[in-house]
């Protein structure tokens, strides 16, 4: 069930507008998070539009894009051009990373991980991280935070954005744990579209044996961007980890 095809689509573009600001904050915690030195190299896998690989760019960094969707690919490249930066940008798949000892740091950043059906598949996206990494260098995984998902406290509900409406509704697979959304998107012109999300989010013991799987050593973990210690009730869980040398 492969949900990731369909739901990160020329639609999801048009409902996300992130801002720029936005962005720039999350990029310049990236960089007090890891503090990788001037000019590094850095993977952002999982790029999407490339929100983040522009901005890092900006800032003087070296930054590959990996993203497996061709469109938002073309759309990275866009927003590159439009800013004037050079990023590099390759299409595939994050369980077939292809580099070896090429990267100071990797992000994977706003939940990009777990799509799969089970975790031997995200043991092998961490495998690929570890393999691409140079020796010592760190890998920023964002996620949604497992423990306060499981609190859903609206189940059920509408968003307006970019002129367009959503119909959100989740539900939390404690047998799977995995976070289920449907969304139903209904355009200006009335035309309606649905779309499934189905991700599994790890607590931090599972991610931590995950990581000492793949040869990586948790260094730092957060609870938001901002730097603020994690707790059950963090809104995400951003953990830093190293390559062991």
């Amino acid at each position: 069930m492969e949900w990731w095809r369909k739901y990160f689509s020329e639609d999801y573009l048009k409902l996300y507008k992130h801002d720029i600001a936005e962005t720039t904050r999350e990029a310049d915690s990236i960089i007090r998070m890891l503090q990788p030195e001037p000019g590094a190299r850095i993977l952002d896998l999982a790029c999407g539009f490339g929100r983040h690989s522009v901005v890092l760019a900006q800032k003087g960094y070296q930054v590959t894009g990996y993203d497996l969707s061709e469109g938002f690919l073309n759309k990275a490249r866009e927003l590159a051009e439009t800013l004037k930066v050079n990023i590099e940008l390759k299409q595939g798949d994050m369980r077939e990373i292809p580099y070896e000892n090429e990267f100071d740091a990797i992000i994977n950043m706003l939940t990009a991980f777990g799509f799969f059906e089970n975790e031997q598949e995200d043991l092998k996206v961490l495998k690929g991280v570890h393999k691409a990494l140079k020796p010592g260098g760190q890998f920023l995984l964002d996620v949604i935070n497992r423990e306060a998902a499981t609190q859903i406290a609206v189940p059920r509900q509408w968003i307006r954005e970019n002129h367009a409406f959503l119909l959100e509704e989740r539900v939390f697979d404690f047998f799977r744990s995995r976070l289920e959304m449907t969304r139903l998107l209904i355009l200006q012109s009335g035309e309606v579209k649905q779309a499934n999300f189905s991700i599994r989010l790890y607590t931090l013991t599972e991610i931590l044996e995950l990581f000492n799987a793949a040869g990586l050593v948790l260094i730092d973990v957060y609870g938001d961007f901002s730097g603020a210690l994690y707790t059950a009730e963090s809104p995400r869980m951003i953990l830093v980890a190293q390559k062991e040398q």
